[in-house]
């Protein structure tokens, strides 16, 4: 069972007595990539900066693993959960791996201080970020995609399990928007750690998610992303910020192993929401498969079952061993 990393109680952020998102149950457990949601405005830097302690929160209580935010020092609260901004507004005139290292600063207050041990856990951060080769160079003269890297490495260095991500992939091409997501989806597993992150990027984030906080007049609805996207309409809703979602090349299969293989029968949007699930979590989806879902317009139906929703039809097919004959090696 996944251990709780962050657990939002009831909470309601906003300034002064002002709430902008209200009743907030949400959770960020490990090996979980959470990605947030919504339209500008909606709420979602100030719901980071309230998780962060930056700034109160009107009412309920924010717990990082089991320890309410109230009763920790923000050195605590730095040992917990790093952040990665956006940009920097001033790239300092250091190396890379000076930058890198000071992902250490809350366990130290001068990095001289920091153990050979500490200096082989940077070596290694940077070689799993891929930036082995910039350790040397000044930070100030590579490039944004590059520096992004860099902040990330240095998040990862501060050890928290928890990382919180900031529009991680604003102002970047195509391919390292690809890179910093497929980036973070390897890291979560091989460091164990969790990662929650605001994103313009919708497709991306629909694709590599395990779970969608989407925010919408006031509210934080959670839940994994295709079944957010169906019943938000969310692709419409951002349609206004230039966001392109190809129905053609079908931009939510992911390239992994396929498991089992399943038939989808019907035409709905719920079909199309629910074949997208399947491809995710590794389930092959053909035309010809002896099982097969039947999909009316707001229906499930399995194995002569009924399913309320997309979660419990890919609950039901992993657990159940009867459909576990076409695993992959």
């Amino acid at each position: 069972m996944k251990d709780l990393i962050l657990k939002l109680e009831n909470i309601s952020v906003g300034y002064h007595s002002k709430e902008i998102v209200s009743e907030i149950n949400a959770s960020v457990f490990t090996n979980e990539l959470v990605a947030v949601l919504g339209k500008n405005g909606a709420g979602k830097s100030t719901l980071i900066n309230s998780i962060l302690g930056f700034q109160n929160v009107i009412k309920g209580e924010i717990f990082i693993e089991n320890k309410s935010l109230n009763k920790i020092s923000s050195q605590q609260i730095a040992q917990q959960i790093a952040v990665v901004l956006p940009r920097l507004s001033i790239v300092p005139k250091i190396k890379v791996e000076e930058l890198v290292a000071m992902g250490r600063l809350p366990y130290h207050k001068v990095l001289k201080s920091i153990s050979n041990e500490e200096k082989l856990m940077i070596d290694e951060v940077l070689h799993l970020v891929g930036i082995t080769d910039l350790a040397n160079k000044f930070a100030n003269e590579i490039s944004e995609g590059q520096l992004q890297l860099v902040m990330i490495a240095r998040a990862l260095c501060q050890d928290a399990k928890l990382v919180i991500l900031d529009e991680p992939t604003s102002n970047l091409d195509l391919a390292n928007q690809y890179k910093i997501f497929n980036l973070l989806n390897e890291l979560k597993t091989k460091m164990n750690k969790s990662f929650l992150m605001i994103t313009h990027e919708v497709d991306f984030a629909l694709e590599n998610a395990d779970k969608i906080w989407w925010i919408e007049n006031g509210k934080l609805i959670e839940n994994i992303p295709e079944q957010v996207a169906f019943e938000h309409q969310i692709m419409q809703k951002l349609s206004d910020q230039n966001l392109h979602y190809d129905n053609v090349t079908n931009r939510f299969s992911i390239s992994q192993k396929h498991i089992k293989s399943i038939n989808v029968k019907g035409n709905s949007e719920l079909a199309y929401w629910v074949k997208n699930a399947l491809i995710r979590n590794g389930i092959s989806v053909e035309n010809n498969a002896e099982n097969h879902i039947e999909i009316t317009e707001n229906n499930i139906i399995f194995d002569n079952q009924n399913f309320e929703n997309i979660q419990a039809i890919i609950n039901f097919i992993q657990q159940n061993e009867k459909y576990n004959y076409n695993r992959s090696e």
